[in-house]
């Protein structure tokens, strides 16, 4: 999947993602890499909001998943359950997200056994390379709900 295509997803059904600037910059097999603008996460002293850092570390690591699994071809519902983010020092610009996994051979295998796994990934957030923010997130992995489950 191309960045561009997953930003049209993102800001599609993540309408947060768009208010917020994010863009995806780096997309692959094992690793994402997603940006975050200064200006529309501003907080009144000049640096990013936190809650700006915890959304962004979120949906990054959701959107690494997100991409994995379609990629291997598995239907999916994934929703974050739990989540921490240690804001290190003040994120006074531009922000990167990045999330890295080596793979998911293991999340997939049983995820096709059981129907629902859980996978932990860390986000790192920099300024340039200024770590500002550690983002540590559980995600759950569902089999998508039927047409009479959603009535």
């Amino acid at each position: 999947m191309k960045p561009e295509t997953l930003d049209a997803y993102l800001h599609a059904h993540i309408p947060l993602s768009r208010h917020m600037g994010l863009r995806v910059l780096h997309l692959d097999d094992h690793r994402i890499r997603v940006g975050l603008p200064l200006a529309p996460n501003v907080n009144p002293h000049g640096s990013v909001f936190g809650g700006s850092l915890a959304a962004l570390g979120l949906v990054s690591a959701w959107a690494l998943l997100h991409v994995s699994f379609e990629q291997a071809g598995l239907p999916v519902r994934l929703v974050g359950k739990q989540g921490q983010c240690d804001f290190l020092v003040p994120a006074a610009g531009d922000c990167v997200a990045e999330t890295h996994a080596e793979d998911f051979d293991n999340l997939f295998a049983s995820f096709r056994r059981l129907g629902r796994a859980r996978q932990a990934l860390i986000t790192t957030i920099r300024v340039g390379a200024l770590e500002v923010a550690r983002h540590r997130g559980l995600y759950t992995a569902l089999t998508p709900r039927s047409a009479t489950e959603a009535e």
